[in-house]
């Protein structure tokens, strides 16, 4: 199999905002030469899938500003600092569509952003 890893040599914060940090890291690939990856640490979010009685399923919409429009989204949010993903995912559903829920059930993790993000979405 062959080795794809890249090894970090050095970081840097770009820019440090009150959600995410923007980061440029210096790289070793594998083939020895170096390069540069820029990235966002991201604190992590939930996502939730919200089936109602009638077995619908629950959407929102939600204006994204770097997109310029409105977008039909599940509930979903950032973790805050130290929440843990069951109570975050339960503080979102009520925020966001104004459900309490008696069970959530744990489906995956997924990285909605690989190629330039860290987040993972539980």
């Amino acid at each position: 199999m062959t080795n794809l890893k890249e090894n970090k040599i050095s970081s840097e914060i770009i820019y440090k905002g009150h959600l995410l940090d923007v980061r440029r890291d210096k790289v070793l690939l594998p083939n020895g030469k170096t390069s540069i990856r820029e990235w966002i640490k991201h604190p992590g979010a939930v996502c939730i899938i919200p089936r109602l009685q009638n077995n619908r399923i629950a959407l929102i919409r939600q204006y994204r500003y770097p997109v310029q429009q409105v977008m039909i989204e599940l509930p979903a949010g950032k973790l805050d600092e130290n929440e843990n993903p069951e109570a975050c995912a339960r503080r979102e559903l009520e925020e966001e569509i104004g459900y309490r829920s008696e069970k959530l059930t744990f489906l995956t993790h997924i990285h909605p952003a690989v190629g330039f993000a860290d987040e993972e979405m539980g």
